[in-house]
């Protein structure tokens, strides 16, 4: 897995002068993470196969999924299905995965993540072990569920290809996203955004003057946030800027990012004097 840059550190006496190459990078998920997600963070995507006939086209179908402990993809999938019967003559296969995209926004500039590798049959004696995963990600998938007619599959992955929109894109080693973890603030990150939104605007503006280099910020707003750090977008007199800021110490609650909060806020009022 790559290095992570430092932690943020703030800049000593007055950053009213600072820049952006004052402040020292922060922290953020590796490609790894960020796939990894992504990937939990939903149960459908496109699943291409090799078409049999003709051979070997690629075919492209919406699968629902679970994964299991090394992140790799769970289909329980008809025997008659197209790609269920190109998977017998031939496991090579992908499943593309993409971040919902909020109503007007480009959806280019959204996260996606293509996982490549085998799909593989599991057989009757590991059924049991992934039927319960699989129900847990898919409760709709209930009432078929025990159909005699329908298998397992697992889409062991070999390599994934990550963009996380425009100018953040990399292959990503196959087992650093299956040691990564799912951010533990996936869930709670919608509410955080919005509250910090709605109820906190000075303070982010305080946050981009102070200690990300940007002293001439008028206002800012929240565009993400991860167990890392957060991200805003700052407005000044000289356009928009993305700037990212790293809490103190990883966060796993949503307790913890409100006291990381505090303290950065109570850091740029410091600086601002």
């Amino acid at each position: 897995m790559a290095d992570r840059p430092m932690m943020h550190q703030v800049p000593s006496g007055d950053a009213s002068g600072s820049s952006p190459a004052d402040v020292a990078p922060a922290p953020e998920p590796t490609h790894a993470e960020r796939c990894r997600t992504l990937v939990a963070g939903s149960s459908r995507g496109a699943l291409s196969t090799l078409t049999t006939d003709p051979v070997g086209y690629p075919y492209g179908s919406v699968a629902s999924y679970a994964l299991d402990a090394r992140g790799n993809p769970l289909f329980f999938v008809s025997l008659m299905a197209e790609h269920t019967q190109n998977a017998i003559r031939d496991p090579r296969a992908s499943l593309l995965v993409t971040e919902p995209v909020p109503d007007g926004a480009d959806p280019l500039a959204s996260g996606r993540a293509t996982l490549i590798g085998r799909l593989d049959a599991i057989g009757e004696e590991g059924r049991a072990a992934v039927r319960d995963v699989y129900l847990a990600a898919n409760p709709s998938s209930a009432y078929y569920i025990d159909f005699g007619d329908f298998v397992f599959y697992r889409l062991t992955v070999e390599s994934i290809r990550y963009v996380g929109g425009y100018g953040r894109m990399s292959w990503v080693d196959s087992e650093a996203y299956a040691s990564s973890e799912p951010d533990p603030l996936a869930d709670a990150a919608v509410g955080i955004i919005e509250h910090m939104n709605a109820d906190h605007a000075e303070a982010q503006v305080l946050y981009c003057r102070h200690l990300a280099g940007h002293p001439d910020t008028t206002s800012a707003s929240m565009s993400s946030v991860d167990r890392y750090g957060f991200e805003m977008i700052a407005v000044t007199p000289t356009g928009r800027h993305a700037v990212r800021l790293g809490f103190p110490e990883p966060c796993t609650d949503g307790l913890q990012v409100r006291q990381a909060m505090v303290a950065l806020v109570t850091d740029a009022r410091r600086l601002a004097g």
